[in-house]
């Protein structure tokens, strides 16, 4: 039986990327990362440049949105060094909230909310990791489709040597291979902790405001403990936020450019009889962009009708069994509940299902005009 709301699969994640509390070598992981990051980022944003006025618009949709992601891992990496004390606040502050409210969880909350989070984000780390598998395998069948190109990289590299000739080709694709599943790894273990994060808040709040309806009027002291309780709640999301609001910014720019991208390569490869390799390599791709882009807005969502059941729960006390001094301490509550915990992109716009029907009609609309210019 799960007794903690911490998955293993975003542990293992977190541990492979050097951010987890207490890995071996972090400093080790840190140099790896930006090295490797940074040179490949340097040499595919420079074969860009370098081929804008030749390629054709395809072959820079292409090379533009294998290169973005890149940038958003070292983003997401950046952004947790800087904010490190809050990532370590919020992981050890779940670990003894699950110790702490055993006993008030009646309903087996923890465990069941800690089994759905295994799942659930187990099942996001690993469609990153097929995706991943299924762009190489689109790039790979493409070079194989294309007798007129002979060993070309698996992204497109403008390096200071020439990469045709062994073992420079093997050794540059091996490096490739590695750093592509690596950040495909990274990629989907911080789109899954904050999935677990934000589960983890709906579960306390639940057992928060459980405990409430079933115990009044019996104990009135449980009235403290649930204002008490709600305030270390919004002070734990408060760290959300101040981890996640520029992943989530930058998360924005990186997904609307990604959607355009990928969409507008998946029309193209549906209308071309050789488009196979083409649409391997882009149809999980643009899936896993979508699905990152909906568990970031779901969870501003989650939080606001969570916070909309705090209030419901404050109100629906009976008030008349109360002492006058005892209810009005409920108002504060009501009131605060309705500002809710809000996720935002970078402190400007809220998380929310609106915003991600918002954001893929923009995506879709620059992808019109990709399609048009074409």
């Amino acid at each position: 039986m799960i007794l903690n709301t911490i998955s293993p699969s975003v542990k293992l994640g977190l541990h492979f990327c050097g951010v987890w509390p207490g890995t071996s070598f972090h400093y080790l992981h840190k140099i790896c990362w930006v090295i490797a990051i940074i040179m490949l980022q340097t040499y595919q944003y420079r074969f860009i440049v370098m081929h804008y006025s030749t390629d054709s618009l395809m072959n820079i949709t292409d090379n533009l949105s294998i290169a973005v992601p890149f940038s958003l891992v070292f983003v997401k990496l950046v952004v947790t060094w800087i904010n490190y004390g809050a990532f370590c606040d919020i992981l050890s502050i779940m670990e003894q909230d699950c110790q702490k409210y055993t006993e008030m969880d009646i309903n087996n909350l923890i465990s069941k909310t800690g089994q759905v989070s295994f799942y659930l984000t187990s099942m996001i780390m690993s469609s990153y990791l097929v995706s991943a598998f299924f762009y190489l395998t689109g790039a790979i069948a493409f070079q194989g489709s294309n007798d007129s190109v002979s060993r070309e990289l698996l992204f497109k590299m403008d390096l200071p040597f020439e990469t045709n000739e062994s073992p420079n080709y093997e050794l540059v694709v091996t490096t490739q291979f590695l750093i592509h599943f690596s950040a495909a790894l990274t990629f989907g273990s911080f789109t899954a902790l904050l999935l677990m994060v934000v589960l983890h808040v709906g579960c306390q709040i639940d057992i928060m405001c459980q405990n409430l309806t079933d115990v009044l009027p019996k104990n009135e002291n449980k009235l403290k403990h649930f204002i008490s309780r709600y305030q270390e709640i919004i002070i734990f999301t408060e760290k959300i936020e101040k981890l996640f609001t520029y992943i989530a910014l930058s998360q924005l720019v990186s997904n609307t450019i990604n959607t355009c991208c990928e969409g507008f390569l998946i029309v193209i490869a549906l209308n071309d009889d050789n488009g196979l390799p083409l649409l391997i390599k882009s149809v999980l791709f643009y899936a896993v962009i979508c699905l990152e882009l909906f568990v970031y807005c779901f969870a501003g969502e989650y939080l606001r009708i969570k916070s909309q059941l705090i209030g419901d729960t404050a109100y629906d006390v009976l008030w008349y069994d109360l002492r006058p001094n005892e209810s009005q301490l409920l108002i504060p509550v009501i009131l605060r509940s309705q500002k809710g915990f809000t996720l935002t992109f970078g402190k400007f716009s809220s998380l929310s299902l609106e915003s991600f029907t918002s954001i893929m009609k923009i995506s879709a609309s620059y992808m019109s005009v990709l399609l048009a210019v074409y």
